[in-house]
């Protein structure tokens, strides 16, 4: 559900607000580095301000993770954070301008980044599927080969992870063009839904 909500929630600003990513910061390097070769200072802007916003995200969450709250209860104060900055945006998503909007959704992925860090014991990474995809094939070969069954176990969570990254978009694609700018409540389903998971468990 982390995966789909990382994958949706790019598919937002990218379609929705300026052509810029929230968590895949890579893509902003990239096109910051193809807007400055172009002199094209003041669009390269919006993507300098979402790196600095995630940058900003991870110390804030970092700060959290280091305070007196236990560890059950940061996973909950990050979502409820989450759910908040989303639903600030889903409201005002016709108000604030489109850099004010991505410098939010920045903040709430860096939060999730930040924190959820493990799938069933094993790293696991939300947002950077170039990563996960070499995950997935690197512990594929080593079921076939050596018949790990761990490695079978990475890959198939690995596997699901790229299935509901991708699915995420593919939803939130479909969604802006029924919903426009208000697709984002999407996200705030996804994440209230994990929230009461976690709350559950």
């Amino acid at each position: 559900m982390l995966a789909m909500n990382s994958g949706a929630i790019d598919a937002y600003t990218f379609l929705q607000h300026g052509q810029v990513f929230v968590g895949l910061q890579t893509g902003n390097f990239i096109l910051l580095g193809m807007s400055l070769s172009k002199l094209a200072g003041f669009k390269s802007l919006r993507y300098l301000f979402s790196i600095l916003m995630f940058a900003l995200g991870v110390v804030f969450i970092k700060h959290l993770q280091a305070s007196r709250y236990k560890e059950r209860n940061i996973k909950r104060i990050i979502l409820i954070i989450d759910v908040i900055l989303l639903i600030i945006v889903g409201i005002l998503a016709n108000i604030l301008s489109d850099i004010f909007i991505v410098g939010l959704l920045a903040i709430a992925a860096a939060a999730q980044f930040q924190e959820f860090k493990l799938m069933n014991g094993n790293p696991f990474n939300p947002l950077m599927m170039t990563g996960n995809l070499r995950k997935l094939l690197d512990n594929f070969y080593s079921f076939l080969r050596f018949k790990n069954v761990k490695s079978r176990r990475i890959a198939i969570d690995t596997c699901l992870v790229l299935f509901c990254f991708i699915l995420g978009s593919l939803i939130m694609g479909l969604l802006t063009n029924v919903f426009d700018k208000y697709a984002i409540f999407l996200n705030v389903l996804i994440i209230f839904s994990v929230l009461l998971i976690t709350n559950k468990n």
